[in-house]
């Protein structure tokens, strides 16, 4: 982490580049946090139906100006394309915290046990495979089924209390299975071949195809198309955290570590995680990145966001009933290329100075 953070001042020091987009990134946060506590004339979805269509940067006397024009039904432009970075930054960051934990245990459990190491006893597959079966039941397909009668603390609490319904169901399952002789029998878990295995079925559908085919199926709900993003924007860091954890794993501090008895879990995150927190960002700037253009595609399609959220893809779909409103397509186009530039500047100054280390 402190070496991190060192790269970190390093490039914020000589690269000019590198400040402009971390400035930029910082207000985006600052700005999607505070942004209800600015005093805006007008809010997202309020209709302004006298100034329809209205062209940016015309003033009316009688009224507070829309600065950015109005769309088809009187929404100011300005409000729209300020909510919309806030509603991209509420759903990108969640997901891809989420998702990168989920492929930073995968990868890692996968790179460091690989398929000979990691042991376990017949009676814990056993009760492993009936849960796991049961999760994605009530996961993937109850869950989504009901998201639309269901309300959203009716369903939270449904899922942790379902958690821990689980782990009480395996520990019994398994002890009741352990009273069997031959189900004590330790053997070898082939995890290395399991997750790969897993990440490449799941990636070997187009990523943007896979979000439509399930997103068409659902009602339109935020917390659904976050569940959906999660589930399939793992893989990714899941890949790179496993490569990482293969060639931290050969280090010669990992192999004195090993050597001389330390637990499993003091190796994994006090020497190995956090010499992978370099290229985790990377890849978590990356995902983020993705996520945006996704979240603004889906909004644009109607697919997996309500109508009645507030986004960059919901405004940039007004053109379609008016093409000469050309900033319905610009202003949030232009936010939204400024967004995904300067993550992606801040990836290439991380990538370049991790580049040339690995060289020294």
């Amino acid at each position: 982490m402190h070496t991190l953070l060192q790269d970190l001042r390093h490039l914020w020091k000589l690269k000019p580049a590198f400040r402009i987009a971390s400035v930029y990134l910082i207000l985006w946060v600052v700005l999607s946090l505070f942004l209800p506590l600015l005093p805006l004339v007008y809010e997202p979805n309020s209709l302004d139906l006298n100034n329809i269509m209205q062209p940016p940067f015309q003033n009316n006397p009688s009224q507070p100006t829309h600065y950015l024009g109005t769309d088809a039904i009187g929404r100011d432009v300005l409000s729209n394309v300020l909510y919309g970075a806030r509603t991209g930054f509420f759903i990108g960051v969640p997901v891809m915290l989420l998702a990168s934990v989920i492929g930073v245990i995968l990868g890692a459990a996968a790179g460091y046990f690989g398929d000979a190491k990691l042991k376990s006893s017949k009676a814990s597959i056993f009760a492993l495979w009936p849960l796991t079966l049961f999760s994605l039941y009530f996961y993937g397909l109850y869950i989504p089924a009901q998201a639309a009668t269901l309300q959203m603390p009716v369903a939270t609490a449904s899922i942790g209390m379902l958690i821990f319904i689980l782990a009480g169901a395996f520990i019994l399952l398994r002890t009741l299975l352990n009273l069997i002789p031959s189900l004590k029998k330790q053997v070898t878990v082939p995890l290395d071949y399991i997750i790969v295995r897993l990440i490449e079925a799941v990636s070997s559908i187009p990523w943007l195809i896979l979000v439509l085919m399930l997103a068409s199926f659902l009602q339109p709900s935020v917390t659904m198309l976050a569940f959906i993003l999660i589930l399939t924007s793992w893989m990714g860091i899941a890949r790179l955290a496993r490569a990482e954890m293969l060639r931290i794993k050969a280090l010669p501090y990992m192999e004195a570590a090993t050597s001389l008895g330390l637990p499993t879990k003091r190796i994994l995150l006090q020497h190995a995680l956090p010499n992978m927190l370099g290229p985790i960002l990377t890849s978590f700037t990356f995902g983020l990145a993705s996520l945006l253009t996704i979240e603004s595609t889906l909004s644009f399609l109607g697919i997996g966001i309500p109508p009645t959220v507030v986004s960059w893809g919901r405004l940039i779909t007004g053109i379609r009933s008016d093409t000469s409103a050309w900033w319905l397509v610009v202003f949030p186009g232009i936010f939204l290329a400024a967004t995904v530039l300067a993550l992606q500047v801040f990836n290439y100054y991380l990538l370049a100075l991790s580049a040339n280390k690995k060289k020294a």
